[in-house]
């Protein structure tokens, strides 16, 4: 019994050895000279514990079988004088690079005339070689199909050809650049990748040529380029004389962008940002978007701090007033309609003085808007004007009229393969001029103020440090508002009140801009020329000398467009 258990544990074993005969895992932490054919089906290779495989012939790796899976693990080393890795006539081949696999003669790895084969170079991993990185050609009997590349780490030539190259035009490959991989070559009269008909490149990570070279050659029809996140490119985009080409942008709402092509490509923005051609670019459209509100902002602003005048004691004894404010708001964004998110933050002062029959209001404000896609707008406010409490031309309502230029400086940074870091600063300087008027009816008892209050600006054409102009741009807003307050503490005077306001943007809806030359129209989504604002407020005034009195005051303001800020005030009553 025993016998025959040791005779089938033998022959076992023959037959596992003949199956894998040539499968062979090096692990000694040497260098192994002798070549490694890969010829029947179902076979390994796999380098490990810091090991070299570097044979002086051609091919230290020949593969020639079936379903075959190729290994080098961190530390460890695949390289020759030619080629190190060879493929020819397989299919299902997968090779996984965590360590080098490296060429110092011609490729690194050649695949001809495979078939669904699988190359991953990991985080860490390095593929190079003097010439084409990784080759993939036709063999006489079969082109390569079903090609699929990973890099999540380094691919690059160091003297001439490019990372990935197609050496025939029917070739096909799926090429996935992850956010940590790297893909350059050092010629830059080759195409860091080449591919063939019915390919597809997508990028998250950085692909370099020289500014003007290829950084990415369609070499057949129907091939698709897809540019994700915060990927880098630099080098054009060739699809010349292609057909069926295609580029997608996917870099997130807002994002602004310009990249040089060649040839015709079908131009899609995957995250519903409007992508203009002549080359492809595409900019943010919050500066302009974006109007509208901040007019309306500051008029709520302005009819709120007439409120808190009008309700201070001894209003028409000759003194003047005077209020500093900050306030933080935070827009989200909305992907359906294109609303980018951003924050503002601003600091400032009214002060009104009184006249024989009205009173003098000036206004300074300076804050800064911050886009979430690389897209900051810093501003100065001046303004100034008039209050009419119970203007007898206006059936006794109180009302205002005020007027202000803003100026302002935009900075955004935007992705393109015109500059040698795949990102290029832009800016510009411009300036808006914005008009407020508005009447309230000041009810007593429970009822509420009801006003009714209209805003106007204009934003001069002007153009950006490189590559956006921006047509002139009138916006106008009509807002019908509801208030009221009730007083909490009769000695100390605090209050609680609320504002609910009723906005809707009249006139132009649309944005005549250009990008490179080639004029386009921006159109603002309806659901975001209509907004509805609430906001609470709580306010405190304190009698502090015979002709001085402080206040303070905090409001908070939630709209329908997922608005959400905060306003703190500090004012002063005093001679001025």
């Amino acid at each position: 019994m025993y016998l025959k258990l040791i005779l089938l544990f033998f022959s076992f074993l023959f037959l596992s050895q003949v199956v894998l005969a040539d499968s062979a895992t090096l692990n000694d932490g040497a260098t192994t000279t002798s070549q490694q054919n890969i010829d029947g089906n179902d076979e390994f290779l796999t380098v490990t514990n810091n090991s070299t495989l570097n044979t002086s012939a051609t091919k230290p790796a020949n593969i020639t079988g079936d379903t075959v899976s190729v290994t080098v693990d961190s530390g460890s080393t695949i390289t020759s004088n030619t080629v190190s890795i060879f493929a020819d006539d397989t299919s299902d081949l997968t090779i996984s690079n965590s360590g080098t696999i490296s060429a110092s003669g011609i490729v690194a790895i050649d695949v001809k005339g495979t078939t669904d084969a699988s190359i991953t170079n990991n985080s860490g991993g390095q593929i190079s070689a003097t010439r084409n990185t990784i080759r993939i050609s036709k063999s006489t009997s079969n082109s390569t199909t079903g090609l699929t590349i990973t890099n999540s780490g380094t691919i690059e030539a160091t003297d001439q050809g490019s990372a990935i190259f197609a050496a025939d035009s029917n070739t096909a490959a799926t090429v996935t650049n992850n956010s940590s991989g790297t893909m350059t070559n050092s010629d830059s009269s080759n195409a860091t990748i080449r591919v063939g008909a019915s390919s597809s490149v997508i990028n998250s990570g950085t692909i370099k040529n020289d500014v003007g070279n290829d950084a990415i050659k369609l070499y057949g029809n129907n091939s698709t380029i897809t540019l994700k996140d915060k990927g880098i490119v630099v080098g054009k985009l060739d699809a010349l004389l292609r057909t069926g080409s295609t580029l997608k942008i996917n870099h997130g709402a807002g994002q602004s962008y310009f990249y040089e092509t060649e040839g015709s490509f079908t131009l899609e923005d995957l995250d519903g940002n409007q992508v203009v051609k002549g080359s492809a670019g595409s900019v943010g459209q919050g500066g302009s978007e974006t109007l509208d509100e901040l007019l309306s902002y500051k008029s709520m602003n302005i009819r709120q701090f007439l409120n808190r005048y009008k309700d201070s004691e001894n209003l028409y004894d000759g003194n003047g007033w005077g209020e500093t404010y900050t306030s933080l708001l935070n827009r989200k964004g909305h992907t359906e309609n294109l609303a980018l998110e951003y924050d503002l933050f601003n600091i400032g002062a009214n002060l009104i003085s009184p006249l024989e029959n009205s009173d003098f209001i000036l206004a300074f404000e300076a804050g800064a808007q911050d886009f979430e896609a690389d897209h900051k707008i810093t501003y100065q406010n001046v303004s100034a004007g008039l209050y009419l409490p119970s203007n007898k031309y206006l059936l006794n309502l109180d009302s205002f009229f005020i007027g202000g230029i803003s100026l302002k400086n935009s900075e955004r940074t935007i992705l393109t393969n015109t500059t040698s870091s795949g990102k290029l600063d832009i800016d510009s300087d411009y300036q808006t001029i914005e008009f407020h008027s508005g009447v309230t009816k000041t009810n007593s008892n429970l009822i509420p103020n009801l006003g009714l209050t209209g805003s106007f600006s204009i934003t001069p054409s002007y153009d950006e440090s490189k590559y956006y102009s921006w047509r002139n741009r009138k916006v106008g807003n009509l807002s019908i508002f509801f208030s009221d307050k009730y007083n909490l503490i009769n000695n100390n005077n605090l209050n609680i009140g609320w504002l609910l306001d009723f906005r809707s943007l009249i006139g132009d809806k649309s944005q005549v801009y250009s990008i490179n030359g080639t004029s386009a129209t921006y159109k603002q989504d309806n659901a975001l020329t209509r907004e509805i604002s609430l906001v609470a407020n709580l306010d405190y005034e304190k009698k502090i000398t015979d002709n001085g009195k402080f206040t303070a005051g905090i409001s908070a303001k939630n709209t329908n467009q997922n608005v959400g800020s905060l306003n703190v005030n500090f004012g002063f009553k005093l001679n001025f």
